[in-house]
C-alpha cells in the first residue's frame, strides 16, 4: 500500500512539473492565433471585413486558385476511369493535382477546343502531383494519354465558367 502511495504521489508530482512547464513547440506571434510555416504571415483585416490580399473584382487583386482533384482508378482490365472532384471550376488560376489510385503508371492531359494545353508527366501507381494552371472558360477534355487508357474511359469533361 505505501508503495502504490508513493507511485501515485510520484506521478502526481510529475504531472504538476510537465503542465507548469512551457511547451516545447515555437511560440506564436502576439496578433497572430494561427499556426503558420514560418514563411507564412497572418494576413490584416480590412475595414471591411475582407482579407487583404483577397479578390474581390478590383484591379490588382486575384481570387485564391481553384482546386480539382483527378484520381486515376482502374475499375476492371478493360474499364479505367478518371474522376474529378467537381465538375466545374471557375475560370482562372486553379491547383489540379492528380492521384494515381491504380495499378498502373498514368498521365494527365488538359485539352481545350482539340489543343493539349497542359500535360502532367508519367505518374507511378499510389503518387500524387499537382500543378498550378490558368484555366479559360468553357469545356476541357481531361485523359490519360498513355497506351489505350482514355479509350478504355480514363477520360472526363470539366466545365470552366
Amino acid at each position: 500500500m505505501r508503495r502504490a502511495l508513493a507511485a501515485a504521489l510520484v506521478l502526481a508530482l510529475s504531472l504538476a512539473v510537465a503542465s507548469a512547464a512551457p511547451a516545447a513547440h515555437h511560440p506564436v506571434k502576439k496578433g497572430c492565433r494561427h499556426h503558420h510555416h514560418h514563411r507564412k504571415r497572418c494576413r490584416k483585416k480590412s475595414s471591411s471585413g475582407s482579407t487583404t490580399g483577397a479578390g474581390n473584382g478590383s484591379i490588382g487583386t486575384s481570387d485564391p486558385p481553384g482546386r480539382l482533384l483527378v484520381t486515376d482508378r482502374e475499375i476492371s482490365p478493360t474499364q479505367l476511369q478518371l474522376q474529378l472532384s467537381r465538375p466545374s471550376l471557375s475560370a482562372g488560376s486553379a491547383i489540379v493535382e492528380q492521384y494515381n489510385a491504380g495499378s498502373d503508371p498514368h498521365n494527365l492531359i488538359l485539352e481545350k477546343g482539340g489543343q493539349v494545353a497542359f500535360a502532367y508527366p508519367t505518374l507511378d501507381p499510389g503518387a500524387d502531383q499537382r500543378q498550378t494552371v490558368t484555366l479559360t472558360r468553357g469545356t476541357w477534355t481531361l485523359y490519360c494519354s498513355l497506351l489505350n487508357h482514355r479509350d478504355l474511359g480514363m477520360q472526363a469533361t470539366l466545365t470552366v465558367n
